[in-house]
């Protein structure tokens, strides 16, 4: 039975940026979660944590061999919801995806990393047989931003810091078009470190980009630049980038900080 998947993108809104200079780096703290894995085959519908799935036909394949989506968790959605296909996706089960993603990757600067949520649900006509499940799936985005096909489980891969997953860009974030992610050991301009700040629940009201979480988000991105550089360095700039107000019910309610260099540079500018 064919099933659609969706992929969900993150518009996020550029906030501002200090100029910070000076310094040599040093390791930053890494203050992972403890990694809260559903037990394997638990969930609802056909697919359940800790599967994995293979494009195009979303199959489940054993992990051992390339694969591009690994299964967080699925649940069935509330009994309420409205029969009309397709389902609010966005508002109904979003954000149980965008929550699940650092809970599962043992880190809660997953917003930083090139390790992304995605939601999954059943095509118009197994919905209009009964069906009601989600599942929220993981998968790293490549160089060419498409989902990178590769062995083994994700399952707590943040646990020890971003790693080889943090997130670099080849130019500066949301200036690209499109979005060029590229290897931080390579060349690169602009990286994401790790302090993303939560700045509520996506049952808060959304963000006010004239309000006083702004102005929060740019003062807390410039200190968790300088400490993932060791001190101020001259050409980075620190930057502040924030959801837009109508995704905030979707569940992106976190600010993420990326430092950028105003050259090319080739290795991370800190350690994450």
């Amino acid at each position: 039975m064919r099933r659609v998947l969706v992929l969900l993108a993150l518009p996020l809104l550029l906030a501002g940026c200090t100029t910070v200079a000076g310094g040599r780096a040093t390791p930053a703290t890494v203050v992972p979660t403890t990694p809260r894995v559903p037990r394997p085959g638990t969930g609802a519908g056909p697919y359940r944590s800790g599967d994995c799935v293979e494009l195009p036909d979303v199959t489940k394949v054993s992990c051992d061999r390339p694969h591009e989506y690994e299964v967080m968790l699925s649940a069935n959605f509330a009994p309420e919801v409205p029969a009309a296909y397709p389902p609010d996706v966005k508002r109904l089960a979003r954000p149980a995806c965008h929550t699940a993603l650092p809970a599962y990757l043992g880190n809660p600067d997953a917003d930083a990393s090139t390790l992304e949520a995605f939601t999954l649900w059943p095509g118009e006509q197994p919905w209009g047989a009964g069906e009601r499940w989600y599942a929220c799936l993981v998968t790293a985005r490549g160089g060419d931003n498409k989902p990178v096909k590769q062995p083994g489980r994700l399952a707590a891969a943040l646990a020890h810091g971003l790693g080889r997953f943090q997130e670099c860009r080849a130019g500066e974030p949301l200036k690209e078009s499109p979005v060029h992610v590229v290897p931080c050991g390579g060349p690169h301009r602009s990286e994401a470190v790790p302090g993303v700040l939560q700045l509520g629940k996506a049952t808060d009201p959304p963000i006010d980009l004239n309000g006083p979480l702004v102005g929060k988000a740019i003062s807390h991105c410039e200190q968790k630049v300088i400490a993932y550089l060791g001190g101020r360095r001259p050409g980075v700039t620190s930057t502040a980038i924030l959801p837009l107000p109508q995704d905030w019910p979707t569940g992106e309610t976190a600010a993420v900080c990326w430092a950028i260099a105003d050259h090319d540079v080739t290795g991370p500018l800190g350690h994450a």
